[in-house]
């Protein structure tokens, strides 16, 4: 049975849990934008790494993957890093090397089109070697070496197969025949190598002292030892055989073979498996092209598809179950020699070599009775406690035994009373009691007097019982002396200083209650009667502060669960030391949702709980090697605002030159690395010094990138560093440089600036000197004009008074002279109405008389009357006066209107006394129907328009 069992692992026929794998890191083809295939890795002496890519050359600097195409876009078969510090690449007839400019990108100088004489006949290079200060490369049909100056080609017998380098011995192998050493580039067969010529040699690799090991594709793997040939190895042979051996290297402890069929295996330097890697267990792809272990002793995999990366010194092992055989984990715990553990699915346990969970035997196997899901594993007294989602069971010495029906076994905590061991536990509804009689464990009571489902459970000082709500809030409870009922219930939350009642847990720490939430740790302060948050604590811890789940480990080291990061930490008076951090979802894995958990298996082995399976931390391998961590910069680029960059130097750390950048390039970008390869916490942190509001560290992970844009002209330096998971600096660089001023902002500019500025100052204070006598001379005129604008005030006043009596002596005059035409006026108008009057009763006695009036003397009175009527002489006193109140209005309105005949000049006048047509017309000796007629000819005279009154026009005109 146990020769079967070995077979199938040989075979690969075991699940995955069978064997523990190591972290494997996936670069696909949309990672690092090449091409499916990578035939070839390197890595150089900075500890870049190099992969010949179906594209072209790609360049990993531990964050960012490049892509170097060859000048007819080859693919590059073979790549290797010289001790010339040149990164030599084979491809389809062609060879040659690349070399870093001084911004840091690759620039490619071909050795094989450097002589024109050369003839490569469709070959590719599959292999470049390094010997005797030379470098050679190898394609199936023929042999070149490069001194630094000539390509020569080494002449051999046929065609080869691929050559291997052990120290300076250069292998290979005829093809269809036996090996062959290159010895002063001749080639000489190898005795007692033709056995081979059935299969195909894949790699020769060193093995013990003078020993070869040749790797074949199909026979197995042969030592070469004082010249003679014998199989080697123990488990690796059949599984070579099987599956197709493809590649194989030497490891600082042991041997990495990769198959076509197969993936990965990794033996001992005895040839024993210890782990096997293929796409059941992490890899993308089964068929291995090459392997590199690079300086850190990670492994590296080129594959038909994609690159992995395998950190086979990880102090983390993943036992994974992809097909969920055994659920999703919730607790765990070493019992009699195994492994338990307890899933959704139920109780499940595994064999182990001598009690070493790294160590499993064959499958886990099932506890029969106990399907359903699992809560809690502990052991108590030699007892196994189970908490179940159907009660509570215990297992001693095979025998499994229902305890308690009480649903959903949570968590146990023991205590002693009166010299007896008990146990409380929570669950789905209320507190459950235990007790150890005659070495196991009893049913007891339940608590009376809380009916509440509580999950996580606590003895606190002072006899309290402290349970956390399933969903909300916790409870702090006093309980009678034999925990029996509930005496006082106290609850915690919002209310009590909690930032909130939802996602609040109770744990202890250094015998200390400490409630968990979202915002940070809190704590019971019983002098105060108060939750109060753990300021100090909380600041120490950072991002785990925020913790849901804190697991006691045991010497002060505490496990603190937060939403994504774990972190073991010693806690003492002295503050936190923080022991290991990790993201899960960085590892590719994810542990159970709300029901996380970490389970100490021994002193140095830990487990974390997982639903695909569990992890386990080996803290004895915790401490990480930082050499080849330090960082360094893969770009600095410059631009301007209109998009246009360009590549900057990239000098040593050692001797950093300043960069000056001319004024319009003030946008900078830069990239850094420091070849880290696993997501084990290490992040960047920078600044820019000259930055004000910028100068303090900046976090950024994983991209190592930093960017600043519009940046003012001045003096700066980038500073960037590398920090472990434990805040530790593990290297630090920077990079000065100078962004130049406008001219009409530079050194010189301002020099002159500051003459034109004491020019202008000596001128504005001439200036200002001229402006002060001005002043003074216009303030001087200004007075004496003031004084003579006084005088002339005065004079003015005085003139002004005169016209003003003037005026008022003109205004009495032309008031009296009103007063005389409106006397002299109304005169004439009596005067011509007692004339009319007379001159009618004449008539009127003349008609009643007849013939008996003498005619004579009636003509001779009504000729009088009428001479009175219209005499001169009242008209020119009329006009004397008119003409005196109203100066020169005949003349203008003559001069206005020319046509208007003496009689409407009398009428115009008569308006403009404002007289009524019955007064008018006595003054004119005419009928009032006369006075109309003239007064419509007299408006067409004027030309006025209807809408216009005739007095209101002379009285304006």
């Amino acid at each position: 049975m146990k020769i079967l069992k070995r077979v199938l692992v040989l075979m690969g026929f075991l699940p995955a849990l069978a064997i523990a794998q190591p972290l494997v890191i996936h670069y696909s083809k949309d990672v690092y934008k090449g091409g499916s295939q990578n035939w070839s890795i390197a890595q150089d002496k900075q500890g870049l790494m190099y992969v010949g890519n179906s594209d072209g050359l790609l360049q990993f600097d531990g964050t960012n993957w490049k892509l170097y195409s060859l000048p007819e876009r080859s693919i590059v078969r073979s790549v290797a890093a010289g001790p010339d510090g040149k990164i030599y690449t084979g491809a389809f007839e062609e060879f040659g090397y690349w070399q870093p400019d001084k911004t840091g990108q690759l620039q490619y100088t071909s050795i094989s089109h450097s002589y024109p004489n050369l003839k490569l006949h469709n070959w590719e290079f599959w292999r470049i070697l390094f010997s005797h200060d030379k470098v050679y490369f190898q394609s199936f049909g023929a042999l070149f070496s490069f001194d630094g100056d000539t390509v020569r080609r080494i002449p051999l017998p046929s065609n080869v197969i691929l050559m291997s380098q052990v120290g300076n011995r250069l292998v290979t192998q005829e093809d269809g025949g036996g090996l062959m050493e290159l010895i002063n580039d001749r080639a000489v067969h190898i005795p007692g190598s033709d056995f081979l010529s059935s299969t195909q040699v894949k790699s020769i690799i060193p093995g013990g002292k003078d020993t070869l090991l040749v790797c074949t594709s199909s026979k197995g793997i042969f030592q070469l030892a004082s010249g003679k040939f014998s199989p080697w190895g123990g488990d690796i042979q059949e599984f070579s055989k099987h599956n197709e051996l493809n590649v194989a290297i030497r490891l600082k402890n042991g041997y990495a073979f990769g198959t076509i069929l197969n993936g990965v295996v990794i033996t001992d330097r005895k040839g024993n498996i210890k782990t096997r890697i293929n796409t059941e267990s992490g890899l993308q792809n089964n068929t291995i092209l090459a392997l590199k272990e690079d300086k850190k002793g990670g492994l590296w995999v080129a594959m038909n598809k994609g690159i992995d990366y395998v950190d086979i010194n990880s102090p983390l092992m993943i036992y994974r179950d992809k097909d969920q055989r055994i659920g999703a984990l919730t607790s765990a715990v070493l019992f009699e020699g195994k492994l338990f553990v307890g899933s959704n699915r139920g109780v499940y346990y595994r064999n182990l070599v001598d009690g070493d969970p790294r160590q499993p035997i064959g499958n886990f196997q099932f506890l029969d009775g106990t399907q359903g899901q699992v809560w809690d594993l502990q052991v108590h007294s030699g007892s196994l406690i189970i908490g179940h989602n159907r009660g509570t069971f215990t297992l001693k010495n095979g025998r499994l035994r229902q305890i308690s029906n009480v649903s959903g076994g949570y968590m146990v905590k023991s205590y002693e009373r009166g010299g007896k061991k008990y146990m409380i536990q929570s669950t789905y509804t209320r507190l459950v009691i235990y007790r150890l009689e005659n070495g196991e464990w009893q049913y007891d009571h339940q608590v009376t007097g809380f009916n509440e489902p509580c999950r996580f459970v606590e003895i606190g000082p002072f006899g309290y019982v402290w349970v956390s709500h399933q969903q909300k809030g916790v409870y702090r409870l006093k309980l009678d002396a034999n925990y029996q009922k509930v005496l006082d219930t106290r609850y915690f939350g919002r209310v009590s200083g909690l930032p909130g009642d939802f996602n609040v847990h109770v744990f202890k720490i250094s015998n200390r209650i400490v409630l968990t939430s979202p915002e940070g740790l809190y704590t019971y302060d019983d002098l105060h009667e108060k939750v109060v948050p753990m300021d100090d604590l909380n600041r120490q811890l950072g991002e785990l502060s925020s913790a849901h789940r804190i697991i006691h480990v045991g010497n002060n080291r505490y496990w603190l669960i937060s939403r994504d990061m774990l972190g073991l930490v010693d806690i003492r008076d002295s503050g936190a030391t923080l022991i290991w951090k990790m993201n899960p979802g960085l590892y590719g894995f994810s542990m159970v949702e709300r029901y996380e958990n970490i389970v100490p298996l021994n002193k140095h082995i830990q487990m974390i709980c997982l639903d695909e399976g569990y992890a386990l931390i080996d803290l004895n391998n915790k401490v990480k090697d930082t050499a080849g961590q330090q960082l360094f910069f893969r770009d600095a680029i410059a631009s301007d605002s209109k998009g246009k960059s360009r590549r900057l130097t990239v000098s040593s750390a050692d001797s950093p030159e300043i960069i000056q950048l001319p004024p319009w390039e003030r946008n900078i970008k830069f990239r850094f690395a420091s070849l880290r390869y696993t997501p084990d916490g290490e992040s960047y942190q920078y600044y820019l010094d000259g930055l004000k509001p910028d100068e303090h560290w900046k976090s950024t992970f994983p991209e190592g990138e930093a960017a600043y844009d519009r940046l003012v002209a001045g003096n700066y330096v980038f500073h960037v560093r590398n920090v472990d998971a434990f805040g530790h600096t593990i290297s630090e660089i920077s990079y000065p440089f100078i962004i130049k001023p406008h001219w009409y902002a530079s050194s010189i500019a301002y020099f002159f600036y500051v003459i034109i500025g004491i020019l202008i100052i000596i001128f504005s204070q001439l200036v200002l000197y001229r402006r002060f006598k001005r002043r003074e001379e216009r303030v001087r005129h200004e007075k004496q004009m003031e004084l003579e604008r006084r005088r002339e005030e005065e004079r003015e006043h005085a003139e002004n008074e005169i016209i003003k009596l003037r005026n008022e002596k003109l205004q009495a005059e032309l008031s009296h002279k009103d007063v005389e035409l409106a006397n002299s006026t109304m005169s004439i108008i009596r005067k011509n109405e007692s004339l009319i009057e007379i001159k009618n009763e004449i008539e009127k006695q003349k008609k009643q008389l007849g013939t008996r009036y003498p005619k004579g003397m009636y003509e001779k009175l009504i000729g009088l009357v009428d001479k009175n009527l219209t005499n001169e002489d009242d008209w020119l006193v009329f006009e004397s006066h008119f003409d005196q109140a109203h100066e020169n209005f005949f003349r203008r309105l003559k001069s206005e209107y020319p046509a208007l005949t003496p009689s409407d000049l009398k009428l115009c006048a008569y308006l403009r006394l404002n007289l009524a047509t019955k007064e008018i017309a006595p003054l004119l000796n005419i009928s009032v129907r006369g006075v109309e007629i003239r007064r419509y000819r007299l408006r067409k005279k004027l030309e006025l328009p209807q809408e216009k009154n005739l007095v209101e026009f002379m009285m304006e005109f």
